[in-house]
């Protein structure tokens, strides 16, 4: 999926990979979450972790907006300890039910939503505008951490209900 290089594009590709996700997911229904779906982590960690990577990109955001230093991704890791930045995000996820996932991973949705509707076409598309962004537009940082998050996650769902069949 290209990268895109306009508000219009952003927006129809984000909401276009979240809604798939989302009927995926309800179509499903609640009891795939336990489901082993890629590597050792059942359907429910995908979504924590694919709602972390949401919010945490409109967290980004916001302090770059306020002029607040950060630390990316987290503090505390760096970009090569993802993997463990991850596997952290799934062990806090495993006190949580499913559907707080689900709900958190759908209020993620709606603050990118309304983060790019906040966002001047300079802050959303222009490299350079945000320190933390490097040499990136934002718009990139959102593709990478929504759409890109979502479609994978879809795909995993699909493989999840393929091998398991109807687990409603």
């Amino acid at each position: 999926m290209p990268i895109p290089t306009s508000r219009a594009d952003l927006v129809e590709q984000f909401s276009d990979a979240f809604e798939k996700l989302r009927d995926e997911l309800a179509a499903a229904g609640p009891d795939i979450a336990s489901l082993d779906c890629v590597d050792d982590w059942t359907v429910k960690d995908v979504l924590a972790v694919r709602s972390w990577w949401t919010h945490s990109v409109v967290d980004w955001v916001e302090a770059g907006r306020e002029g607040r230093e950060l630390t990316l991704p987290a503090e505390g890791y760096r970009w090569n300890e993802t993997p463990r930045l991850n596997r952290d995000i799934v062990a806090v996820a495993s006190e949580q039910s499913y559907q707080s996932i689900v709900n958190r991973l759908e209020e993620g949705f709606q603050r990118v939503m309304r983060c790019v509707d906040s966002l001047s076409d300079r802050e959303l598309l222009d490299a350079g505008v945000f320190p933390w962004a490097g040499k990136w537009p934002v718009s990139r940082w959102i593709s990478i951490n929504t759409t890109r998050q979502y479609v994978t996650a879809r795909t995993y769902v699909r493989r999840v209900v393929r091998t398991f069949g109807d687990v409603t």
